[in-house]
């Protein structure tokens, strides 16, 4: 199935989206949002399973990443307010409201807090292992330091696409993800160079000032307003604050419910994405 390629102008950027639909869209309009450091193409299995089933479905590289502008990686310019602003901002100009969400990490907080604070924006929220600190919880502070400073100092260029997933097969983070995704994260999340070598979409600049900014945002005092049906996923390997983050935010909403992903990791969109089809889909038809 071909996306629809778009850019819409929002809080001062330039935002690039997608749009996936098939002949049948009676289900109406979905918006699905991405983890730090990846962008909206990610979403094409799980995007085209749910264009199958009726819906119409957006996807938007947030700021800084894939075709989206990119300001300089300033507190200022990545703090997870702008995050939640952009996503409110994106569905205003599609005149989108009353409409399933479903969002990854850093982009499943943004849904969460949008509907904690403005109640009514979605009519179902699913969220795959949210970046949400419970009341009292301060983050550790030497990881999301070493999480920044590794973004930071990460490889940008690669002789080509072949030379990535090579590379990346070899790393944790990217082992478990299926063939045909690391190959659209080589081929989708990179520019061509002049020279014939690809560089990565998302600056490490950027993702480690986002990094550095997680859990700026008080989620979890809103959480218990969010009162539509919500899902919450999370993997069968989740490391433990993942797993205690998951567990809290599942038991602070009214209408939700827990499951796990099996054989996955945090990644697990990209790595097992017909395993989280099918939870989405059983969700949204009201399982």
């Amino acid at each position: 199935m071909q996306a629809e390629s778009a850019f819409t102008d929002v809080n001062g950027l330039r935002l690039h989206y997608l749009t996936w639909r098939d002949e049948d869209t009676s289900r109406g309009p979905i918006v699905l949002n991405h983890a730090t450091g990846f962008l909206a193409r990610l979403w094409q299995p799980i995007a085209e399973r749910l264009a199958e089933a009726g819906f119409e479905v957006y996807a938007y590289d947030a700021r800084g990443h894939g075709d989206s502008d990119k300001p300089e990686a300033t507190e200022r310019n990545y703090h997870w307010q702008k995050l939640a602003e952009d996503l409110r901002a994106f569905l205003a100009y599609r005149g989108l409201a009353g409409l399933p969400f479903v969002g990854h990490s850093s982009g499943a907080e943004a849904g969460l807090f949008v509907e904690g604070h403005h109640p009514g924006t979605f009519s179902r929220i699913a969220v795959f292992e949210p970046i949400v600190m419970p009341g009292g919880f301060h983050p550790d502070e030497k990881r999301r330091s070493e999480m920044s400073a590794g973004a930071r100092k990460r490889r940008m260029v690669f002789e080509s696409p072949e030379a990535l997933i090579e590379q990346y097969r070899q790393r944790p983070t990217f082992k478990l993800w299926r063939d045909d995704l690391l190959r659209l994260y080589a081929e989708e999340g990179a520019f061509r160079l002049e020279d014939g070598t690809i560089e990565l979409k998302c600056p490490g600049a950027i993702e480690g000032e986002i990094f550095a900014n997680s859990g700026s945002l008080d989620i979890w005092s809103v959480l218990p307003d969010i009162t539509v049906p919500a899902l919450v996923m999370r993997s069968e390997s989740t490391e433990g604050f993942l797993n205690m983050v998951c567990e809290g935010v599942t038991g602070r909403m009214p209408n939700a419910r827990l499951v796990t992903i099996p054989d996955a990791g945090h990644l697990a969109p990209m790595e097992r994405p017909d395993a989280v089809a099918d939870e989405l889909l059983a969700f949204l038809d009201g399982a």
